[in-house]
């Protein structure tokens, strides 16, 4: 068995994320559901515009537009978007009010020492993985913890 050694051994490769205007009460609804702690927000073409996380939804200080929210989501596999809508209701509020409109990538071929710095110098639990331009999955601590047990296991 080889030991994972970059970000392409531990990453999720199969990614949920939101659109800008996806409702806040959809975003929770999707994370929870799935036991996400963040995701990627996009645009229609996948582009990623933004990060929010479990933190970013519950937090009651931050400000909350009145604009409609819309109860859409996707999913990324091999870098190819596909739509998907919920049956929530549309709520106020929409995940582009509480993103971090910043986004911190790593290339698959990373190592996970890189990908471990990475996240240590910016104070994030989680990387979207870029390659070519294009989106093609997620690394968390939690990936990145468990490639490091499996490589102390040896």
């Amino acid at each position: 068995m080889l030991l994972p050694s970059t970000v392409s051994d531990v990453m999720t490769g199969d990614v949920y994320a939101f659109a800008q205007d996806t409702s806040i009460e959809t975003a929770a609804r999707v994370l929870s559901t799935r036991h996400i702690t963040g995701a990627p927000v996009v645009t229609q073409k996948g582009r990623p515009v933004g990060v929010v996380a479990i933190a970013d939804l519950l937090d009651l200080d931050r400000p909350h537009t009145l604009r409609d929210g819309y109860p859409l989501f996707y999913r990324i596999i091999d870098s190819t978007l596909e739509e998907i809508g919920g049956h929530f209701p549309v709520s106020t509020g929409q995940v582009a009010d509480v993103m971090s409109p910043f986004v911190l990538s790593i290339e698959s071929s990373a190592t996970v020492a890189e990908a471990a710095n990475r996240m240590i110098s910016e104070s994030v639990h989680r990387l979207l993985v870029m390659d070519s331009g294009a989106l093609t999955g997620i690394v968390t601590s939690i990936d990145l913890l468990r490639g490091f047990a499996m490589q102390m296991r040896q």
